[in-house]
């Protein structure tokens, strides 16, 4: 199941030629069924920027800094504490690291990143266009844990980066900075956040001051609204005019010319039929309802020839031209890591190819030797099947290396029990599940070689009771 099959089945056999990113360039009068075909095409390229910006826009909406991601432009917010099964904004949310997040704006020159000597503790400062493409790094695996300065720059910006800077130059002028901040225990996630509150960001002079941190309780941001239908299309080319597309997307975004998207268009003023004007519509609006359902049934493909697991797309935050993968990772995951960083699998089915459920029990086992190779961490987290976290006991979320203790067996091997109740066993790992559809994530930060080849694959889930 390929990602062109994405794209073929949200268009619909009718017009199924007429979307293939390849064809020929469309006629001075566009037909409805041309219409539909290019708006299928501009949905799926202009979701992940349309989405970075919405979330931008709310997030950015406080007058603070929250412990809930929202800050004001250029403003760290950081996270207290682990999210919960409470917590149903975020899907899939990590027990393995504190988030710091910023929005940044370089347009009056260079932003300076500064973080303390972290010592042996992972962190990584994930840079991201609002494209969705990962545009730099700051942390452990490629800057190092001492204690740096890094001066992240727009390349149309004035002005030179501040002396004892490192220079991180970028080509977008809004950069979303994602922090991760491994902790463990609730004392282990206090020294973190010590670490976490010295993290700064440092604007150019004259732009407005660094925010301070809210008071309880802390504000709700104003929710950007999502575009659908000719409002998204126009909303879409006015957002590539502040956010030029890279060169690479030219020849693509001439093909949407003749419906108006593209800088310096709009598809009010395209000219269009009614009939034009009203396929497109439809269009863009049944791509939009389609894409998580066909999103899903990719992943369900990719689990059932992969033992049970999803795969991580190889050009996963570095997407190129591959505009039909990056619309489906920020669907289901906006803002991911480079498979460098991490590889994020997702198990979706048992031995047997029957879906996990939590009305019986399973067994994942790590022979010895055979643990998820990673230079920084890995772990397994339970979620339900809509992506958010387990009411579980004892806050039992996430088994790993970095969640003591981690119980192995006398030969070294690793088995982790998915099951409702405690099991008897005192040598395997619980993960506690819903009596329902449930989905293992397993995490691998800073992976070796053998993860990112393929060449090591998670082993199968097994079903231990019927």
């Amino acid at each position: 199941m390929s990602e062109t099959w994405l794209l073929r089945s949200v268009a619909g056999a009718a017009i199924t030629a007429l979307c293939a990113w390849g064809g020929a360039p469309a006629q001075a009068a566009v037909s409805a069924p041309r219409a539909a075909a290019l708006g299928v095409q501009a949905h799926v390229y202009g979701l992940p920027l349309m989405e970075s910006l919405r979330v931008r826009s709310t997030m950015t909406s406080v007058g603070c800094a929250t412990d809930e991601g929202n800050a004001p432009v250029n403003a760290f917010s950081h996270a207290r504490a682990f999210s919960g099964p409470e917590n149903r904004t975020v899907i899939a949310p990590n027990v393995d690291t504190l988030y710091s997040i910023a929005h940044l704006d370089l347009g009056a020159g260079p932003v300076v990143l500064s973080h303390p000597d972290m010592g042996r503790r992972y962190f990584v400062f994930q840079l991201v266009d609002p494209y969705t493409n990962v545009v730099g790094y700051v942390g452990s695996r490629t800057t190092g844990s001492s204690a740096g300065r890094f001066a992240i720059t727009w390349s149309g910006a004035p002005g030179t980066p501040p002396p004892g800077t490192t220079p991180i130059t970028v080509a977008h002028r809004r950069i979303w900075v994602i922090g991760r901040t491994l902790a463990s225990d609730a004392a282990d996630q206090l020294a973190a956040r010590a670490l976490m509150q010295q993290f700064t960001l440092v604007a150019p002079p004259g732009t407005t001051p660094p925010a301070r941190e809210c008071d309880l309780p802390m504000p709700q941001p104003t929710q950007a609204p999502r575009l659908t239908g000719l409002a998204f299309l126009d909303g879409l080319s006015a957002a590539m005019e502040e956010n030029p597309p890279p060169a690479r997307d030219a020849a693509f975004l001439a093909r949407l010319a003749p419906i108006g998207v593209g800088p310096g268009r709009r598809t009010s003023s395209a000219g269009l039929s009614r009939p034009a004007r009203a396929a497109l519509a439809r269009a863009v609006t049944s791509t939009d309802r389609a894409m998580t359902s066909l999103t899903d049934l990719v992943q369900t493909g990719r689990a059932l020839a992969q033992r049970g697991w999803t795969t991580t797309p190889a050009n996963l935050g570095d997407y190129g031209t591959d505009y039909i993968t990056r619309a489906g990772v920020a669907q289901i995951g906006l803002g991911a890591n480079t498979p460098e960083e991490a590889i994020y699998r997702v198990a979706l089915f048992d031995s047997r190819g029957s879906r996990l459920d939590g009305r019986r029990s399973y067994r994942l086992r790590f022979a010895p030797g055979q643990e998820p190779p990673a230079d920084a961490f890995w772990s397994i987290t339970a979620y339900d099947d809509d992506g958010f976290l387990v009411d579980a006991p004892e806050h039992r979320h996430a088994v790993g290396d970095s969640h003591p203790p981690l119980l192995r067996r006398p030969d070294g091997s690793v088995d982790i029990v998915f099951s409702r109740t405690r099991p008897a066993d005192p040598l395997v790992n619980w993960l506690p599940v819903p009596p329902a559809r449930f989905r293992p994530y397993l995490r691998i930060y800073a992976p070796r070689t053998a993860a990112l080849t393929g060449a090591w694959r998670p082993p199968p889930i097994v079903r231990l009771t019927e």
